[in-house]
Formats: C-alpha cells, structure tokens, sequence
C-alpha cells in the first residue's frame, strides 16, 4: 500500500509538472497580437471574351493582422501581381489588390492553420479595359476574397514562421465587354512574423 502511494504521489507530481510546464508556454497568438506576412505569389485569371479564358500572373502580397479574441484577427491584405500578355494579346495587365477583413486561427500542433474573408478593391494598369466605348488602360472595381493559409514555426528566431502555402480566391468586376466579372485563384508561400507583448 506504501509503495502505490509513492507512485501515485510521484505520478501526480510529474502530472502536475506537466501541467504547469503547458500553461507556462501560452500558444504563439497569446503573446503575439501582431502579424507580418509577405510572399510570393502566383495567379491565375480568366481572359477578355473571345479567349481561351486564362492566363497567369505573378508577383508578391503581403498583410498585416492583428489578433482580436479567440482566434480571430482582423487582416489586412497589399498584392500585385503582373503579365507582360494576356491571353496571348500584346498587351499586359498589372493587378493591385487592397483587401481587409477576419481571419480565424486555429493551431493543430506547431501549425498554425487560417481561413479568411475580405473585401476591398483592385486596380488593374497596362491593359485595355472597355469603358464607355473606348479602350482604356486603367480601371478600377469592387474586389472580395475567400482564403486560407497554413504557418509553420521555424526555431531559427522567435516568432519567424514559414507561411508554407495560401490560397485566395479572388472576385473582380473589371469591365471586359462581356459579364464584367473575374474568377482569379492565387496562390503563395513567403514568411510570417508575429510580434508585440
């Protein structure tokens, strides 16, 4: 009886130790409200009407998060993205998004796994845009954008992550003289990070 004492009491003592060790290591979120991101990117975009309806684009985003409460952040989201032609043309496009809205976090092991939604605007430049009957070289329009993302811790520095993948669809409604409305999936890995108290 004396010796399963010993080991219950040597068990809860280790339990214990474990348990204060855990709470003693808040998640990254806890002590880092702050949250840097930039990366490359890739795009892919539907062509003017008449075309095959694809092309791609690369380039670089970035964003900037603060954390809220409870996983949440509210995110802000910079990317340009280029093509020397689209579709083949002998045009090019250039796309500027500015986008802002929630993400939720959600840690799975060391990782830390997001999906967000923003909205904003996007500006292409380069191009040809059909407006008022005329070609124009710029335009601007409403943009909106669903994502998710996955950061991945790196031991080399405190709060240095590696985004290892996003993905964003992106919604546009830049004139085309057809619908007036763009499907555009990016894509993009970078660094990550995190600071603050």
């Amino acid at each position: 009886m004396r010796k399963i004492c010993i080991y219950a009491a040597v068990l809860l003592c280790v339990m214990a130790s474990a348990v204060a060790r855990a709470q003693q290591k808040p998640t990254v979120l806890q002590h880092a409200p702050f949250e840097v991101s930039l990366r490359y990117s890739a795009q892919i975009s539907n062509g003017p009407t008449g075309t095959c309806g694809c092309f791609s684009l690369q380039g670089g985003a970035g964003d900037l998060s603060w954390h809220l409460t409870h996983g949440f952040s509210v995110v802000g989201d910079v990317g340009v993205e280029h093509t020397g032609s689209v579709s083949g043309m002998a045009y090019g496009l250039t796309l500027t998004t500015f986008l802002g809205g929630l993400r939720y976090t959600k840690t799975i092991g060391p990782t830390h796994v997001f999906a967000q939604a923003m909205l904003g605007g996007v500006m292409g430049t380069g191009s040809q845009f059909p407006v008022n009957g005329s070609l124009t070289p710029s335009a601007n329009s409403f943009a909106y954008s669903l994502g998710a993302g996955a950061d991945y811790p790196l031991k080399i520095k405190k709060g240095l992550s590696l985004r290892v993948l996003q993905v964003d669809y992106i919604h546009t409604s830049l004139p085309n003289n057809s619908n007036n409305w763009q499907r555009n999936l990016r894509m993009g890995a970078g660094i990550n990070f995190r600071f603050g108290r």
